[in-house]
Parts: C-alpha cells; structure tokens; sequence
C-alpha cells in the first residue's frame, strides 16, 4: 500500500475506535507502540471496535460498495441533476480512477485490514492476567475472519483487476496480486483463523464486546462456536467463487465449497435449511448512538430501481414487496424509473433498518449454487426449491442443463438479495452474463462496466508502473 497510509491508517485505528466509543475521546487512542505490553481487556475492547468500526464505514459509510456496485449490476440507477457520475461513470461510460465512482470501495478497506493486523501484531503482548490463551486464540480467529471479510470485499469490487494484499510493514509497496492468488490468500488467511478458534475452544467467548449486529440476529458471533460457523460460511463462498473463476477455474472447489457451507447452516441437508433461519446471520445495524451509528445509506430519494427488476419477477413472488412506486419519476442522463426499493423511501425507519451481511439464506443459495456447478442437479434445485417456493411460487422443475439451474439460481438471487451487496454483480461476472448477450445497453453509450479500477492516488503512488496484476 502506499506509503503515506503508514501514518493515516494507523490513525484511522485509533480514530475509529473512538469515534464509536461513548467513553473514550479521540486524544486518548492508543497506538501500537503505546499498547506493547499492556493491552488490557479496555483497550482491547478499544481495538476491537475499531476494527469493526474501519470495516462498518469501508462498507456502509461509503456509495461504492451498496449503491454503485448494484448500478453496474443493472438493478439500481441513482440520479443526482448535481452529480451525473452516478450514471456517465456507471452506465455510460467508463468509472475515472480520480473519481468517486472510480476510486471508491479501496481505501477503507485497507483501513480496516491495517486495523485488523495492528490488533493481531498487538495481541500476543497481552498479559495473561489480562486475556486468557483461549481468548487470544478466539481474538485472533475473530479479526483474521473480519480481515478476510474485508479482502474479499476488495476482490468483489476489483475481480481481475486485482488488489494489493498488505504486510505488516506499511512502508512497503506490494504488488497489485490477480484475481486468483488474491483469492487463495483470502482462503488461506480463513483457514488459519478456523486453526485459531480451534485451539480456542467452541465454548469460549471473545474478550470484548461486539456491535448487537453480531449478537441480536439468531448466532451470537461473541461465541467461539458461532464464530466458526461465519468463518465456514464466508471460506464456502470464497471457494465457490475460487472454483468458478473464469481466468482459472478449480472445480474441485466446488465439493469443498459444499462441506464448508453446509457446516455453516449447521450440518442441515438439502432442501432442510428451515425459511426461519433465512434472517440468521451477520448485520449491520444501525442505531442513534454508540458503536452502529453510521446511517443506511440506502435510504435515499436519488436511488430507484432499474425497471428490469419489476419486469423480470414472477407473479405471486412475495418478495415483490420489496419493490415500490416512487411519489415522482426519477430520470436524468439517459434513464427513468418510476419504482424503488422500499428501503430505499427516505424515512426514519429506513435510516436505521439493518442491512445483512452474511446471511443464512444466501448460504442455501450458494451452496445450491455449489451444486449445480459439480453436477448434482437433484440436491441444488433442493436448496433452491426451498428458497424458492418460501416466496408463494411453485417449485422449480429440476432441470440436467447447467445453463437452466444457473439462470434459475440468478433469479432467485436476486429477488432474496436485492439492494444487500454485490451479490448479482459477481454472478453476473462469474457466469458471463455482464454482456449484451443476456442484459439490454442501459444508454447507448453502456460499456458493460464489470469492475472499479485501481484509484489514482494509489498509480500515483506507485509512479504508474506495477499496475498490472501478477500471478
């Protein structure tokens, strides 16, 4: 990373501990160095916030990763007369690295991965009075599962344009890595931190404590025992993508994907995942004050949907609630539409609905999705029934042709997970669909944008050469 981050990032810690603090102010944050040998479970408790704090404002504090991620997936406009980026840089042409729609979904996230690893650089100087060897061991599985979260995040933004993966030195300059090893890194780092809540122990919880999205939503993730059920959700998803990676495939990934996915919806069969466990999962919540203040930043009038999201569902899908009329056409620089997400009308109850972050009904989801790339047809359309027909519709017939089950796993997708991440994104990317071929040009000047590009401030910094991703 570059290398004026050396001093910012490791502020944007501190400040980001305390900014979600209600007891500590901001001259009181520690550093790394101030901490050496006396991480006491408080500021524990203070580095552990922060972390949360870095990744919570990389991911809702920003437009990127919810709003223009879903513009480029065709399913959301925004539309500002004061801003035309929002649809020049999305729809219409090319995102600029200087700009907003460019250079978003970057920076805040290496924020939160410098958090992630000063908090783990910190960890092993705790005294043991002060935090247990369980509870070091659960800390670290915790953050490097975070860690994770957030690298993945980048790959969802960037896919082959590829991510630079830090060290413990931000002095130094690393390579823009590709796709594929920055996704084994990804793994890789997953499975060290399942190693660690291993050596923890299922029974045993996390030293500090976690934002209610963690705790209030069916798994309490303070547990180490629900920690590794997120750490096997996020490394299925991870290997699903890893298995389906265009530039290199690796099918054998595919069954992998399936054992760990299944761990994570807690050993259920195909088809078993009960519709009430569907809201199970990792959230953000969004509350007046403390460590959950940043407001939803989908509760906005700018945003409405595409009207392809009205047009393509079914009759009787019940999850058409989730589509409404707007009080007034939204429409500028070449697109109109006349609904919107219903999280999306400006109230106060919108302000604060929660978001999700990982969620057990996209876990049935991509395990079906797991399934059908490894052939077995009867067990993901079980899954995908199950989600299917918990909406008022018949279940899909089971279908032998690849191509039918993803088109009928792309929909369900979309309508379960509208408006909650770069989900279709990705699905459109991984399975060519992000062409004239299967969407409509939104203006005549649709480029068919798949990926940010690397931002300008970071060319700059490293002088416009080593931008290529390497192997």
């Amino acid at each position: 990373m570059r290398k004026y981050l050396k001093v910012t990032l490791l502020g944007a810690l501190a400040l980001g501990a305390c900014k979600d603090s209600a007891v500590v102010n901001p001259e009181d944050a520690p550093t790394v160095e101030a901490i050496q040998g006396s991480l006491t479970r408080g500021v524990l408790q203070q580095l552990g916030t922060g972390v949360l704090a870095a990744d919570r404002a990389a991911t809702v504090g920003t437009f990127q990763f919810y709003v223009i991620s879903e513009i480029f997936a065709r399913d959301v406009y925004r539309v500002d007369a004061s801003e035309p980026r929002y649809v020049q840089e999305t729809l219409g042409g090319q995102p600029d690295p200087g700009s907003f729609a460019g250079s978003g979904g970057w920076a805040g996230f290496y924020t939160a991965t410098r958090a992630a690893n000063n908090l783990l650089v910190s960890l092993p100087t705790a005294p043991a009075s002060e935090v247990t060897a369980a509870e070091k061991s659960a800390t670290s599985g915790f953050i490097q599962t975070i860690k994770a979260l957030d690298y993945y995040r980048l790959i969802e933004m960037r896919d082959t344009v590829g991510i630079s993966i830090q060290t413990a030195n931000p002095d130094e300059v690393t390579p823009i890595k590709c796709k594929t090893p920055a996704l084994a890194y990804v793994a890789a780092l997953l499975d060290s931190a399942l190693a660690d809540l291993n050596t923890a122990g299922a029974a045993t919880k996390l030293p500090f404590t976690l934002p209610t999205g963690f705790t209030a939503n069916g798994h309490d993730y303070s547990k180490v025992s629900n920690i590794i059920l997120l750490n096997r959700a996020l490394k299925g998803k991870v290997d699903f993508y890893r298995g389906l990676d265009r530039t290199s495939p690796q099918p054998a990934l595919f069954a992998t994907a399936i054992t760990e996915l299944t761990t994570a919806l807690g050993g259920a069969a195909p088809g078993a995942v009960p519709a009430s466990q569907f809201s199970q999962g990792a959230f953000y919540n969004f509350v007046p004050s403390g460590s959950e203040a940043t407001a939803n930043n989908r509760s906005d009038d700018k945003i409405g949907l595409n009207p392809a999201v009205k047009d393509s569902i079914l009759a009787g899908d019940t999850r058409s609630s989730k589509i409404v009329n707007r009080s007034a056409t939204l429409s500028g620089f070449g697109v109109s539409t006349s609904i919107t997400y219903v999280g999306a009308v400006p109230s106060t109850a919108n302000q604060t609905a929660p978001i999700g972050i990982l969620r057990d009904e996209e876990l049935v989801l991509l395990r079906a999705q797991a399934y059908f790339e490894a052939g077995n047809f009867a067990s993901g359309y079980a899954d995908l029934n199950s989600v299917h027909t918990a909406y008022g519709l018949a279940p899909w017939a089971v279908s032998s042709n690849l191509q039918t089950a993803r088109g009928n796993v792309l929909y369900d997708k979309r309508y379960s997970l509208l408006f909650e991440g770069p989900q279709r994104l990705v699905d459109l990317r991984g399975y060519g669909r992000l062409n004239g071929t299967y969407l409509k040009k939104e203006t005549s000047t649709d480029p068919y944008n798949a990926a940010f590009p690397i931002p300008r401030a970071e060319q700059d910094a490293r002088n416009n050469t080593g931008l290529a991703c390497t192997t």
